[in-house]
């Protein structure tokens, strides 16, 4: 009973020592995050951006964030400028770019959408 009792108090911190640790001297691979999927454009969502909008309100419209094709200046800078570019949804030919300077919509426009 005592042997038996021994065995399993021993299976017992075995098992918990290999499941609870994961440390393996500083060489652990850290899973690398999955990106969210960039979202896709319709010209019923294209049209309904306007110039002046924030990225935040843009993003809101299309669904997600596009693809960031360009980027220009320090981000602090009034000047910092970014544009991205959103794929047609359902036409892998077709696509919409928006550029941003100090967070506002400055251009758009569309290909086949």
């Amino acid at each position: 009973m005592v042997k038996s009792i021994c065995v399993l108090m021993l299976a017992a911190v075995i098992a918990g020592s290999s499941i609870g640790c994961s440390h393996s001297g500083g060489n652990a691979v850290q899973p690398t995050p999955t990106p969210a999927p960039l979202a896709t454009m319709t010209k019923e969502k294209y049209d309904k951006i306007n110039l002046g909008m924030t990225s935040d309100e843009v993003k809101g419209i299309v669904g997600g964030e596009g693809k960031l094709i360009s980027e220009s200046g320090d981000k602090s800078s009034p000047d910092y400028t970014t544009t991205y570019q959103y794929q047609a949804e359902g036409n892998p030919n077709g696509s919409a770019k928006i550029t941003f300077r100090s967070n506002k919509a400055i251009s758009k426009s569309e290909s086949n959408l």
